[in-house]
């Protein structure tokens, strides 16, 4: 189980504070497959790294069972001028898992043999997203959270990341954050979208952008007259979907 608890964060900007999202309650059963979809600019990847524990958020917290990925395809914890196999034994030590497992792993799952002798700021973003999916596999989680990236690849690379991702959710739970209905369809199947700073659930990722898009068309309302019209979504075909959504 994941739970966040009236989790709120904020930007700093020149004009003062913005708010990204605020009193976010929501819990994630275990072994559940969420989705949640979130346009470009709602904090989407920063409620990934809360979710995962990378960053804390101004208020509230998140309570969780269970080891947590980080988000899947994640590299910013490489050091630049350490080689990538440095990198991976490190890493390793730091969670307990075996070095040089995960690094023999990650050499013949991501075709990466040459580049594990390569200081990290001399990959390319092809070895490095490779190098950060395929230790995201390597290391066993309860529950796996992707931010947008679910794989790497193209044909048969992008076939077997999807085939042993698939296998790792089998006994894992995957919280997947996205702009892409069509992605969280294909591996969710329970749905939330955040709307206007708020995590709301949604029965379908389509019901999600509806909502999204109806609430883009009304930016000259103000927060508190979108939450005393909850009807903003009663136009859209499906109505008692809509519902579910409370703005």
């Amino acid at each position: 189980m994941i739970s966040l608890v009236e989790v709120s964060r904020a930007i700093r900007t020149e004009r003062g504070a913005r708010p990204l999202f605020s009193g976010i309650t929501a819990s994630f059963p275990k072994g559940s497959r969420v989705g949640i979809l979130a346009p470009a600019g709602s904090g989407k990847s920063t409620l990934a790294r809360i979710i995962c524990g990378i960053e804390e958020p101004d208020a509230g917290y998140v309570e969780a069972q269970g080891r947590i990925s980080w988000p899947m395809g994640f590299a910013g914890g490489f050091h630049p001028d350490l080689s990538l196999k440095k990198n991976i034994a490190l890493l390793g030590q730091m969670i307990g898992e075996p070095p040089s497992l995960l690094v023999d792993f990650c050499s013949e799952f991501g075709d990466l043999e040459y580049a594990m002798h390569q200081p990290a700021k001399l990959l390319s973003p092809t070895e490095r997203l490779a190098a950060a999916f395929s230790l995201s596999l390597a290391v066993p989680c309860d529950t796996y959270v992707a931010d947008e990236c679910i794989g790497f690849g193209d044909g048969i690379v992008r076939r077997k990341s999807d085939a042993l991702l698939t296998k790792r959710l089998e006994t894992s739970g995957l919280i997947f954050l996205s702009r892409n209905p069509a992605q969280l369809a294909k591996r969710c199947d329970h749905f939330w979208v955040l709307l206007a700073g708020k995590l709301k659930p949604c029965p379908s990722p389509d019901v999600g952008m509806k909502a999204l898009h109806l609430l883009a068309q009304r930016t000259d309302v103000t927060t508190s007259n979108i939450a005393r019209h909850r009807h903003v979504v009663a136009s859209a075909s499906d109505n008692e979907a809509y519902d579910d959504i409370r703005l």
